[in-house]
């Protein structure tokens, strides 16, 4: 009888039979724990010395249950204490796989001597076996497909609780060709869909719609609720334009941080800004050059450093230290005037801190810009990127605009219609203020605003998101007993219960009884309003899967492997890192 001797040749447990190296490690370690049952006699040496023997396979995989509770898709650490060699062995081999498939670097990189010396060097335990650049495009790269795979699918289940958006990155790559990829965002995670080369059809409307489209009935059109864009210019714009008349169902925005960009540049045009920065980068040289001085000046700027050091968004940090050094001024007038600073350049630093209608711009200036950055970074930094905050947040911008100009319409009104012609133009959909309205911190506030915009928006919301007609009559009935804060919302509707939690969390938790209002609001308030730049995709690996040309199929289906693997892997620990779990 051959199946013991069968068995043991899968499992690879014995003494005098060589093991196979090519099954699977599901496969073996079924056989092998089947055997250890059936066979007393294999102690734990003897299963030990399968571990050594197993280090000098390349081919080999720990079982499904060893791995599945730190997968290759998991960015965080495993405790290894008490773990036994082949565990140890595989959590290594995964660990240098993410390196390689998040990061995305050249396979033929591990196989260098150096790297391995370098991975030695680091701690990496002596014995144990590195992946080579065929085991990385090969059955590793399987596995973790297959792992990111179980976890997108995890994310998708659960889009239609929460729904998702879409989020669009385009750019012009090397060659010239307009590339687009696409990213459906929801509160379980961002996933990466597709990517398009566009240069051949950016001119048609009505192809790029058809594209957008498809995407959309991909992802499930109940699915998604809105598209954002990064760029209101180019071929992005006239879709937003095109996408915006001539489609019913899902709504169109542009990223909050690209408006807010926006604002800012046609603020400070205004004021003549390039001869601003001139004078400031002066200023800022000089500071830099001399310890003394760039002291003074963190000393009196109350942090505003470090929040331009630390700023996500590149396009601020010019306007922070802008303030940073107006807050300084004073100061600095009066060391720059002293006898210390009589050189050539002391005396056209002095010069310039004397220059009244210079100061007298950068204050307004200052004015200007500071609420909006303020705004922005308290948006983003508080993880609050949800529809529900933007409109509140727009308008306490607006307020403190105007009371840094003491109400002097005058002054304030020329940033108001910046601000408003953006809002109206890119930024602002139905959405929003139906996020408003359904966000219990601010609807069960005092300074809540019923206008006739946030009226006509959610009735709008409402048109386009629920389709069955005896689902609108009954959220119609149950929004009254939200608007009088009665049933569930009563004692939910008290400050402390609202703070606790977001407000889709909020819906879940306190609206149950009125589950057909609960259901539209949590998907509404689950929405975002920042795009794909917060996830910084790395666009290179989407170019090269683009380049079709002299490429195999197979190797082609090879690349289109990696990068789903790759950017998935690289949104899972974006979103790790803005979550603050890393």
């Amino acid at each position: 009888m051959q199946y013991p001797r069968l068995r043991i040749h899968l499992g690879g447990v014995g003494k005098d039979v060589s093991y196979c190296d090519k099954v699977t490690f599901t496969v073996r370690n079924m056989f092998r724990d089947m055997l250890m049952k059936e066979k007393p006699g294999l102690t734990a040496s003897k299963a030990r010395r399968v571990g050594k023997v197993q280090m000098g396979n390349r081919h080999k995989r720990g079982s499904r249950e060893d791995s599945s509770s730190k997968s290759v898709s998991s960015p965080e650490k495993e405790d290894t204490s008490g773990m036994d060699a082949n565990k140890k062995e595989l959590l290594s081999q995964k660990s240098i796989a993410r390196f390689f498939y998040e990061n995305c670097v050249d396979f033929s990189t591990v196989d260098c001597p150096i790297f391995r010396e370098m991975m030695t060097l680091s701690g990496v335990q002596m014995g144990v076996k590195f992946p080579s650049s065929q085991d990385l495009n090969g059955w590793m790269l399987q596995e973790a497909l297959q792992e990111v795979e179980d976890n997108v699918k995890k994310i998708k289940d659960l889009w239609k609780v929460t729904g998702c958006s879409i989020l669009l990155d385009a750019w012009v790559d090397e060659k010239g060709r307009d590339l687009v990829a696409f990213v459906a965002d929801c509160p379980a995670g961002p996933v990466y869909l597709k990517s398009f080369d566009v240069s051949h059809i950016k001119s048609n409307d009505t192809a790029l719609m058809s594209l957008v489209d498809g995407l959309v009935e991909e992802v499930g059109v109940h699915n998604v609720v809105q598209i954002i864009a990064y760029s209101t210019s180019g071929w992005v714009g006239e879709l937003g334009k095109s996408f915006v008349s001539n489609n019913v169902n899902v709504f169109w925005s542009v990223s909050v941080s690209h408006c807010f960009e926006l604002m800012l540049v046609r603020i400070v045009e205004m004021y003549s800004f390039e001869d601003i920065v001139d004078k400031v980068n002066k200023i800022t040289e000089f500071i830099n050059s001399n310890p003394l001085v760039s002291k003074l000046v963190r000393d009196q700027s109350h942090g505003i450093d470090k929040t331009v050091s630390s700023s996500e968004f590149e396009f601020v940090k010019p306007y922070l230290s802008l303030e940073s050094i107006f807050m300084a001024k004073n100061d600095l007038a009066a060391m720059f005037a002293s006898s210390d600073w009589s050189k050539e350049e002391g005396k056209t630093m002095t010069k310039l801190m004397n220059d009244f209608s210079f100061w007298e711009t950068v204050e307004r200036v200052v004015k200007c810009t500071s609420p909006l950055i303020r705004g922005l970074l308290l948006f983003t930094s508080a993880n609050n990127q949800h529809v529900g905050y933007i409109y509140d947040i727009m308008d306490g911008i607006k307020e403190s605009i105007a009371k840094e100009f003491n109400h002097k319409e005058k002054c304030y009104k020329p940033s108001w219609d910046v601000i408003d012609d953006v809002w109206n133009t890119h930024l602002h959909s139905p959405l929003h203020v139906t996020g408003y309205f359904l966000n219990p911190g601010a609807f069960y506030s005092g300074d809540f605003h019923c206008d006739p915009e946030v009226t006509t928006g959610f009735i709008s919301s409402l048109a386009r998101m629920v389709k069955e007609s005896h689902i609108l009559v009954k959220v119609s009935t149950q929004l009254e007993m939200y608007r009088l804060g009665k049933g569930c919302f009563n004692e939910a509707s008290e400050a402390d219960e609202i703070s606790e939690v977001s407000p889709a969390e909020w819906w879940g938790q306190k609206a149950s009884q009125y589950p057909e209002l609960q259901s539209f609001a949590i998907k509404v308030l689950s929405q975002t309003c920042e795009g794909a730049s917060r996830y910084k995709l790395k666009r290179n690996l989407a170019e090269k899967l683009l380049l079709t040309e002299g490429r195999s199929q197979f190797e082609q289906h090879q690349l289109e492997k990696l990068a789903f693997v790759h950017y998935n892997l690289h949104l899972q620990s974006c979103k790790a890192k803005l979550s603050g779990k890393q």
